[in-house]
């Protein structure tokens, strides 16, 4: 299966090279921006993560080889949720294969909802990511930041949420519509969205907020305002599955813009 090959390149990257935490020379500088309190009490911080030249990090999705970050908060206080806003990323192809992330660096803004509004929020914990150049290695970034009450507006923030991927209504999506067809493997969801271009090259990602399902990488295809994406689906422990279609996210990533769209019609 498709999803084999890449789990097997995946987990041979992250034995390429131990984790490690804290400095890394001029290859990352790490550091929170500690952003500014909303009117609904929540907070917007971001993550800012720099690499040298030539380096890469990964989206959520990160495609075929790539190795998502995953955020671990167990040290901090005062702090009920975390929702991302996440910038729109790049397509890369490498060796044959497809990822999906950020070069040169990534700002991750972040919405943190407090416990207690009137108290600040302290941040303690650590991101594993994976960043690449030749080859690609596993990282632990650990931080700390004590954010303000108030805070101000970042206009490093500000500028990473204005370049998140635009939604249904802003991109002109009339419908989506979807069909799921069982096959040997599990599922396969053909989707028609009624959109127009947003670039002369547009590639899709397929997530159906699931961690025991498996999406292959989706084949896209244009027919004048239509954009017909296809993808397989597979329960990781080959068991039976349902799919929430109202769970389905699909994102555009056009040579000109990009676009999320959550659900079917």
């Amino acid at each position: 299966m498709k999803h084999s090959r890449a789990l097997s390149l995946t987990l041979a990257l992250c034995a390429a090279a131990p984790a490690v935490a804290g400095s890394y020379d001029d290859t990352i500088h790490h550091q929170i921006l500690s952003g500014w309190k909303e009117s609904d009490g929540s907070h917007i911080a971001a993550l800012d993560v720099a690499l040298a030249p030539g380096w890469k990090t990964y989206w959520r999705a990160p495609g075929e080889a790539g190795i998502p970050p995953y955020f671990d908060w167990s040290g901090s206080e005062n702090l009920k949720s975390v929702g991302f806003i996440w910038p729109a990323p790049e397509v890369f192809e490498s060796s044959g294969y497809k990822t999906i992330g950020y070069k040169d660096g990534l700002v991750l803004p972040m919405r943190l909802v407090p416990q207690d509004p009137s108290k600040p929020i302290i941040l303690r914990g650590q991101v594993d990511m994976g960043v690449c150049e030749e080859i690609c290695m596993p990282v632990t970034l650990p931080f700390s930041a004590d954010l303000p009450l108030q805070g101000h507006r970042d206009p490093k923030i500000a500028a990473a949420m204005a370049s998140r991927p635009f939604s249904r209504s802003e991109a002109g999506v009339r419908d989506v519509d979807c069909d799921l067809e069982p096959t040997s493997a599990g599922l396969t969801l053909n989707a028609t969205l009624a959109m127009p271009p947003s670039g002369t090259r547009e590639s899709s990602v397929v997530e159906v907020n699931n961690p025991r399902i498996w999406v292959d990488p989706a084949e896209t295809r244009r027919a004048g305002n239509t954009l017909h994406i296809s993808a397989d689906l597979s329960a990781i422990s080959g068991s039976s599955m349902m799919i929430d279609r109202s769970a389905i996210t699909f994102t555009v990533l056009g040579s000109d813009y990009a676009v999320e769209v959550h659900g079917c019609d």
